[in-house]
């Protein structure tokens, strides 16, 4: 099975980074980050700050309900680290941050000197209280429901079909004293955007946590109306409800390869293939295919020589379903050709014969190794795949080019029959043969509407 990682990596122009001037360094690094004042009322333990892989973690320890938090941080940064720049169009202020609560981090991009990205965060680590550890629903059975907590949300999945409104039951294990007021088992939803909230205090009394529960679909933003930075030149998915637990794309941010189109009254994922100018490097031109999947893509500057290292496919999921289904439609680009190696580094397309093809896929995933699945595509020792589907999307089928609802079953392997997954892959490109920089500019696969089918 062919994949598409180099088509991943060159989207966001990281191969050009590599092939830079030798003296100037690929490196950028958060050298130390040390907090100087804050507003008042918010307790963070100072000296259990952390600094791993670009992330600076601040322990919370009080304080939740009292947020905004506004700090002020001397921050350093490696000598061979050019810029610091913002992943919006907002102004990008590291030595006065304000966090508007205690789950959502301060992003940004630092640049080295050879202009290789690296992703930069500040997040606040909250201790263990106000907490809900188990919401077990007594009304439905786990083969027809299943939940997911995640920060201070509770979403619910349903694994049948069912109609609005639909009431919850449940029995809740928590950490903490329910507030007056707050809501309680049963919940009664009218609809997937109705939301209710629990309110836990601390049993010290000195804090509180709210917590919100909702009816989802089985993975989230899968009608892809969800995007970060819409209207500017930095369009990327929003990876709800978190990343590695959504859907993502490697195209965003530096080259779009990923954008959001009208559809339905709201949006639907648009892929589409490209050509990439490298000649002013002296590489050439090379092809790159539009690509989105469930799982996320982190940068890697060790990884340079080896993009899939930097892709990670599968997002946490326990179910077995039959098939998965999408509304699509597919056009092939004119001109199909091959971004041809001709020299070390150095690239030239030629035409080929034929026309381009996209491509979606499915596996679901068992993960029976230590740690948190790391799948990059290619066989891992401790992860099983227990069934997988595809569908082809011919370009020289102009049937294609109409929205359709397509169907594509999942065959299980029947050695597995008995074991249940614990993640799903979905894949989805613009050009079939992308990994072998083989594609046609302007292939366009569009997808909306993805929905696991039981």
């Amino acid at each position: 099975m062919r994949k598409y990682y180099g088509i991943l990596l060159l989207a966001l122009g990281i191969l050009s980074s590599c092939e830079k001037v030798s003296k100037l360094s690929d490196d950028a690094r958060i050298a130390s980050f040390t907090i100087i004042d804050q507003t008042e009322g918010v307790i963070l333990d100072k000296e259990g700050i952390t600094i791993n892989n670009n992330v600076v973690t601040i322990p919370l320890d009080y304080g939740r309900k009292l947020f905004p938090l506004t700090i002020k941080a001397n921050m350093k940064f490696s000598s061979t680290t050019d810029d610091v720049i913002s992943v919006d169009e907002t102004p990008l202020n590291l030595k006065e941050i304000t966090f508007n609560d205690v789950y959502t981090p301060q992003t940004f991009y630092l640049i080295s000197e050879s202009g290789v990205p690296h992703l930069g965060q500040i997040i606040l680590k909250d201790k263990n209280n106000a907490d809900i550890t188990n919401f077990h629903i007594t009304n439905y059975t786990e083969e027809e429901v299943g939940v997911t907590i995640h920060d201070n949300n509770i979403r619910i999945n349903f694994k049948v079909d069912f109609d609005w409104p639909v009431t919850i039951e449940a029995e809740i294990t928590r950490n903490g004293k329910v507030k007056i007021g707050s809501a309680e088992s049963p919940f009664i939803f009218s609809g997937p955007n109705d939301k209710k909230q629990i309110t836990l205090i601390a049993e010290d009394n000195q804090d509180e946590r709210v917590w919100n529960i909702q009816v989802v679909p089985t993975i989230e933003n899968s009608n892809f109306e969800s995007w970060i930075n819409v209207g500017t030149s930095k369009i990327n998915i929003d990876p709800t409800p978190g990343i590695g637990l959504g859907w993502a794309t490697a195209n965003n941010s530096f080259v779009q390869g990923t954008t959001p189109v009208p559809y339905q009254n709201g949006y639907a994922a648009q892929l589409q293939t490209g050509i990439q100018n490298l000649s002013g490097l002296g590489i050439g031109e090379l092809i790159t295919a539009g690509t989105i999947f469930t799982g996320y893509f982190k940068m890697n500057i060790s990884a340079l020589s080896n993009p899939p290292l930097m892709t990670y496919f599968g997002i946490p999921f326990i179910m077995r379903p039959k098939s998965i289904s999408i509304d699509a439609k597919y056009e092939a680009g004119v001109k199909f050709q091959q971004s041809e190696k001709v020299g070390q580094n150095s690239y030239k397309i030629k035409d080929l014969a034929g026309t381009d093809q996209g491509r979606i896929w499915v596996e679901l995933l068992r993960w029976e190794g230590n740690g948190n699945l790391e799948y990059h595509g290619d066989p891992v020792e401790g992860l099983k795949v227990l069934g997988k589907g595809e569908m082809i999307f011919d370009g020289a089928n102009t049937a294609l080019r109409n929205w359709n609802n397509h169907t594509i079953p999942i065959i299980y392997d029947n050695k597995y029959k008995d074991l249940e997954p614990t993640h799903i892959s979905i894949v989805m490109t613009s050009s079939r043969q992308g990994d072998l920089f083989i594609g046609a500019k302007g292939s366009t696969l569009t997808v909306d509407n993805v929905v696991v089918n039981f």
